[in-house]
């Protein structure tokens, strides 16, 4: 049996691993001398791949079989990956999951790892999509409810590390497993936002001239630091920019798919879920041409001369504030 994950999903690689080794050893899944755990990046490790050869290849003295998880495996170094493909083009028998991050379907360590056993794509939900993958896995793995408000604080304090997810939920039924619903009270209690918020999360308030909205992420952004400020200035001069192309090509009669299409944008983030129609609607040119000029001015501003935090915000609000 060999089987080979590939993705960003950690929580369902989780628990596809506690399968495959239940699938494998059974009841011998818990003792530590029926399986070889390996992580590729371990720098004390020789030769990765000729471990796990070795390994496969031969039955521990005190198991009666032996099954090999490896993780980390997109950073094996390319002759080991050249050894590993020889290895496996024979169809070697044994208990085997490879676990990548990331393989290229082309590449062709991919395709003898498809042929000779199983390959399962473990991708991790988009953010806009993690709200409802919380509210599906917390029925289906905890057996508890939980209110839409609580799942969408968790979507937007933890991202989209799914295993995070799993393990601050696991928490907070630690701390009251008795609960029939996990609530917002109580996932906010326990949770702590851990995570820093990409600037392209104010960009619909931006272009939708939602100026509560616009301001309360702004501040929220701002103050995580790391440079920050120079990424919202670099976000929100695209989005303007893509907004005054989309206005300009639907103007003169392509379809916005085709204006979408033009401009390389994904027609259901741009115009679905970004209202890129609206947002066109709401921001006249003339007045979207002085934010464009204005955010390239704060871009060398910002990178130039030094900028408290506080008037970094007041100069960005002041975009859509009015």
């Amino acid at each position: 049996m060999i089987l080979t994950l590939v993705g960003k999903d950690q929580f369902t690689k989780d628990k596809l691993t506690e399968k495959f080794l239940v699938d494998s050893l059974g009841e011998n899944k818990d003792d530590p001398l029926s399986k070889q755990v390996v992580y590729a990046n371990d720098t004390n490790i020789p030769s990765v791949a000729g471990l796990i050869m070795e390994c496969c290849d031969s039955v521990s003295m005190f198991a009666p079989e032996q099954a090999v998880v490896v993780h980390k495996a997109e950073t094996l170094k390319a002759d080991e990956v050249k050894s590993l493909t020889r290895w496996l083009k024979n169809g070697p028998e044994c208990k085997l999951l490879l676990e990548f991050d990331e393989l290229r379907a082309n590449s062709e360590l991919y395709k003898v790892l498809a042929k000779v056993g199983k390959v399962e794509k473990c991708e991790e939900p988009k953010s806009y999509k993690m709200q409802e993958w919380i509210a599906a896995m917390v029925p289906s793995h905890f057996h508890k409810a939980i209110e839409p408000a609580a799942s969408l604080y968790l979507s937007d304090a933890l991202g989209t590390n799914t295993r995070l997810v799993a393990e601050e939920v696991e928490k907070v039924l630690l701390y009251n497993p008795e609960c029939s619903k996990i609530t917002l009270d109580l996932v906010k209690t326990m949770v702590v936002p851990q995570r820093d918020i990409p600037p392209y999360e104010i960009l619909n308030f931006f272009g939708m001239r939602d100026a509560a909205g616009y301001a309360k992420k702004l501040h929220e952004i701002l103050y995580a630091g790391n440079g920050a400020e120079i990424k919202v200035v670099s976000a929100l001069y695209g989005h303007a920019v893509d907004l005054l192309n989309f206005s300009a090509l639907t103007a003169n009669g392509m379809s916005q798919e085709e204006a979408c299409q033009k401009l390389g944008k994904n027609f259901y983030t741009f115009c679905k879920l970004g209202n890129a129609a609206e947002s066109c609607k709401r921001w006249k040119k003339p007045i979207l041409c002085r934010v464009i000029s204005r955010l390239a001015e704060l871009s060398y501003e910002f990178k130039s001369s030094s900028w408290s935090t506080v008037s970094q915000e007041m100069a960005l609000a002041a975009l859509v504030v009015r």
